[in-house]
């Protein structure tokens, strides 16, 4: 049963709490340690806590923002411990310690399936070494055999007597035995939870609503903030008048905060009412004479340095797809609740970066980081629209304000103040030159790329170098830099055997904030699956067929592709006016290949009617909260697709709120059908799902119309 054997120089700590239970955590850097009852916990990397009753609490090192990571580090805990699943509860770690950082890059934080990808054998291990220390004291506890003790459903079982005793019995005098330094983890065959669909630990919390999000923080003595920031990004306030503000019922204070202007309230209420009658006037900023149509030729320009390749003869084509600005949107505004005193600071808030939050308050309070707490609540979304790259302005807000006040703040952004000041998701644009042999496949792919980069944008070598090594994910990309740019990532290798590829790339310099985004350079999906899609109706061809060729060396491809075609009955008739459109792709290192069957409405609007999905994500945890994931993907990447765009005018971003920036909604969502390919790989993570929805769709749209679609979004484009 177990056959898997860990060897480390160092693994568990442990501790007792007051007497009470047992505290375990782990730490890779020094020698094994079992510490005293007198301990304190925060000297532990504390990932599980067993009480006396029984109850088990997991403390994970991520973020829950509805992506089910803490059921699934519950699964992976659980099945080692051979814990009873009715008695575990998970909260997310309010220590930003060593033990808790998911990679040096970026410390505590999630994002980038990580959770999963980084923690699974960390978290097993933590479960399988718990688990010995407890059958130990179970054998001593029942003066019994140790070989004859085994660990079952929250008990040491003795075999042959049936005597058995609780892990919370066993708690105490568990912590004060030595920690093995190699743990044994359980085979596969004989997993419990692992690879099953497993109920959400945090759904029954949000739908009865005692679930704790960051506008359901409350502190004694707590007073509430809104904030009103310049329209201009980097722009300062220049004059204001409090006055009418401070007039209103419930207005405390008006106080300017970094690039804007705060009014504080005994509710979020009032203080927005404050805000919304404040006369201020701002100045400086980066963007004054920006906007869409000047972007445009930006891009055209840094594109044109590039320049295009002249393809001989009548059997080639030339291709140039957009994407827009994009907004996380997500439905949980920026807000974070403050209280500093002389010696302290604590923070609540909906985080994806805590270890950068941590460094935010250092600088401000200028205390250590003993006297700092984070506490993350759940997370209404955060797609990478909290890791806030230019700064941590909604904390940094919060911390202010409380230390000027000297009483906990809550501050909690508007929609329009989250939509005008969030960290966005960068246009780009791309060009295809492609010549074809006798047999009507690739001999010639020039490829020019141009796009804003949120990783070059705060990289000093980077912008020197004009080097965006993402930029090479999901294309066709080959030579030197390629090389270059797999060192950042091996798993980028262009998964299509194409003749003559010269793929070149630019980074357009923007001074717009730019941000991490769910499957962050999907859009180099799009581009590619789309100029296939031509070349392969160029040639004649089928579109499955064709992109089957091209995988020719990629049986893994193959398979996922093969598979979506099947589900979806791909060459059946279907009704008249209705399209297919298929894609694949590769999202470090998970495989998504989707098919859309789309058609016109009598308004000649879109509608999607099915997409169906085949995805190998190697190892996976819980099936259902994958195909959850990839559902979710596929409708945003209909959002994507149909309307969502972030514009530009004299500066200002031109969307405030869901009336003009414009999400998918019930009505636009179609039967999604997602298989799931067992491999052995990975785990990778399941934000596969949205590159191959738009050019899936936009395929379709072609095959039922005739119309191809290059620039994102819809939006107002003719479809016949």
């Amino acid at each position: 049963m177990l056959d898997q054997q860990i060897s480390r120089r160092s693994f568990l700590k442990v501790t007792t709490v007051a007497g009470t239970g047992m505290l375990v955590g782990c730490s890779f850097q020094t020698l094994p340690n079992v510490s005293s009852s007198s301990a304190e916990s925060r000297d532990l990397g504390l990932f599980i806590q067993i009480s006396k009753d029984n109850k088990i609490k997991i403390i994970s090192p991520t973020s829950e923002m509805g992506q089910g990571t803490h059921t699934a580090h519950a699964m992976i805990i659980a099945d080692e411990l051979e814990a009873n699943w009715e008695d575990i509860s998970v909260v997310t770690t309010s220590l930003i310690d060593s033990e808790y950082k998911t990679n040096s890059s970026i410390g505590v934080a999630t994002g980038g399936n990580n959770g999963i990808k980084l923690w699974w054998q960390r978290l097993a291990e933590i479960g399988a070494g718990t688990r010995e220390l407890l059958v130990e004291a179970g054998a001593r506890e029942m003066r019994v055999e140790l070989e004859k003790c085994e660990a079952k459903n929250g008990y040491v079982l003795h075999r042959s007597s049936g005597q058995k005793v609780s892990y919370g019995q066993l708690a105490e005098s568990a912590s004060k035995l030595k920690p093995s330094s190699s743990p044994i983890l359980k085979s596969k065959s004989h997993w419990q939870y692992i690879g099953k669909a497993m109920p959400r630990l945090d759904i029954p919390s949000k739908i009865n609503g005692s679930a704790t999000y960051g506008a359901d923080v409350r502190l004694p003595d707590m007073v509430y903030a809104a904030v009103k920031l310049s329209p201009f990004f980097g722009g300062e306030i220049k004059t204001y008048d409090a006055t009418a503000a401070l007039a209103l019922k419930g207005v405390e204070a008006v106080i300017p905060i970094p690039h804007g202007i705060s009014v504080v309230a005994e509710s979020t209420w009032h203080a927005q009412k404050g805000i919304d009658v404040l006369e201020v006037e701002f100045q400086g900023g980066r963007t004054h004479d920006f906007d869409s149509p000047k972007l445009d030729q930006h891009f055209n320009k840094s594109l044109n340095k590039l320049g295009k390749a002249e393809l001989p003869g009548q059997n080639s084509i030339d291709l140039e797809y957009d994407i827009q600005f994009l907004s996380h949107a997500a439905l949980e505004p920026m807000n974070c609740t403050a209280d500093v005193t002389k010696t302290s600071c604590e923070i609540w808030g909906p985080f994806q970066a805590q270890s950068k939050a941590l460094e935010t308050i250092k600088k401000l309070t200028e205390f250590g980081q003993d006297q700092i707490k984070i506490h993350t609540t759940y997370v209404g979304g955060g797609f990478g629209g909290r890791f806030r790259l230019w700064a941590d302005d909604f904390i940094e807000q919060a911390v202010t304000l409380s230390k000027n006040l000297g009483k906990p703040v809550q501050v909690m952004w508007s929609r329009e103040e989250d939509i005008k000041h969030d960290y966005y998701h960068p246009a780009s644009k791309s060009r295809f030159q492609i010549s074809f042999d006798d047999n009507g496949m690739p001999s010639r792919w020039e490829n020019q790329h141009a796009t804003g980069s949120q990783w070059v944008q705060n990289s000093s070598v980077l912008k020197w170098l004009d080097f965006n090594p993402l930029a090479y994910s999901s294309t066709a990309h080959a030579g030197f830099l390629n090389a270059v740019s797999s060192v950042f990532d091996p798993k980028r290798e262009p998964h299509y055997d194409i003749e003559g590829v010269n793929f070149q790339q630019t980074v357009v310099g923007l001074d717009i904030p730019l941000g991490w985004w769910r499957s962050f350079m999907f859009q180099n999906t799009f581009f590619l699956e789309s100029a296939i899609d031509e070349s392969a109706y160029f040639a004649s061809q089928d579109p499955f067929e064709y992109r089957m060729k091209l995988l020719r060396n990629k049986p893994r491809f193959q398979k996922v592709l093969a598979c979506a075609a099947d589900k979806a009955n791909w060459g059946s008739p279907l009704p008249e006016g209705h399209g297919r459109g298929i894609s694949i792709c590769n999202f470090a290192g998970s495989i998504c290949a989707e098919v859309a069957e789309v058609s016109l409405d009598k308004r000649d609007k879109l509608i999607v009617h099915r997409v169906d999905c085949a995805v190998d994500v190697g190892k996976y945890v819980n099936p259902d909260t994958l195909k959850a994931q990839v559902e979710g993907c596929v409708v945003w990447g209909i959002s994507i697709v149909k309307a969502e765009e972030i514009t530009f005018e004299n500066g200002r971003v031109q969307q405030s709120n869901y009336d003009d920036y414009k999400i998918a909604k019930m009505k636009d969502t179609p039967l999604i059908n997602v298989e799931i390919i067992k491999s052995e790989g990975g785990p990778y993570g399941g934000d596969a799902g949205l590159p191959p929805t738009p050019p899936a769709i936009t395929n379709a749209i072609y095959a039922a119309t005739g119309k191809r679609i290059r620039k994102l979004p819809i939006g107002k484009q003719t479809l016949v």
